[in-house]
């Protein structure tokens, strides 16, 4: 956005080539106005883009949209799972997994997840992004991943807790 507004900053001392010095420090003062009034409009621009801009709506598709998940998944994805044959006792292994090498599907459909004695839960956390944790009841069966509105939802971390 910043470049955006640089740019759009930059030919309007360019329309008047005769001041060459003001042209040098209007810049100055104009790029603080404009970066602030560009930068929100360009934000909100941008989320109003996203197909689903209402977290239940992008999870519903995201869980069986493969499409949507290699679109709304980071690159790298911050991912981790537990080692069971670690010594001297299990430990969690992370890890950056390049997008490339992201299996899909990346989590499964939700609508499926009752049919298959599994559990979900989502919260929100205090920076405004969303955990969903998927589990199977009384094992140790459990992933969570959690969601960063950037500025469309994208999953950023992937973590299997299973043992």
């Amino acid at each position: 956005a910043c470049g955006v507004a640089l740019v759009a900053c930059t030919p309007a001392p360019q329309a008047t080539p005769a001041g060459t010095a003001p042209a040098t420090a209007a810049p100055p003062r104009a790029a603080p106005a404009t970066t602030a009034a560009t930068v929100e409009p360009t934000a909100v621009h941008a989320r109003s883009e996203c197909p689903y801009p209402e977290f239940d709506a992008f999870l519903k598709h995201f869980g069986n949209e493969i499409t949507l998940q290699e679109k709304a998944t980071a690159d790298p994805l911050l991912d981790s799972y537990i080692d069971a044959e670690a010594e001297p006792e299990p430990r969690k292994v992370e890890s950056r997994l390049a997008l490339a090498d992201v299996e899909w599907p990346v989590m499964p459909d939700p609508s499926t997840l009752a049919g298959q004695g599994r559990e979900m839960q989502v919260s929100t956390l205090a920076d405004g992004q969303r955990q969903v944790q998927i589990r199977t009841p009384d094992s140790s069966d459990q992933q969570t991943y959690t969601f960063a509105q950037t500025p469309c939802w994208t999953l950023v971390k992937r973590e299997d807790e299973s043992i």
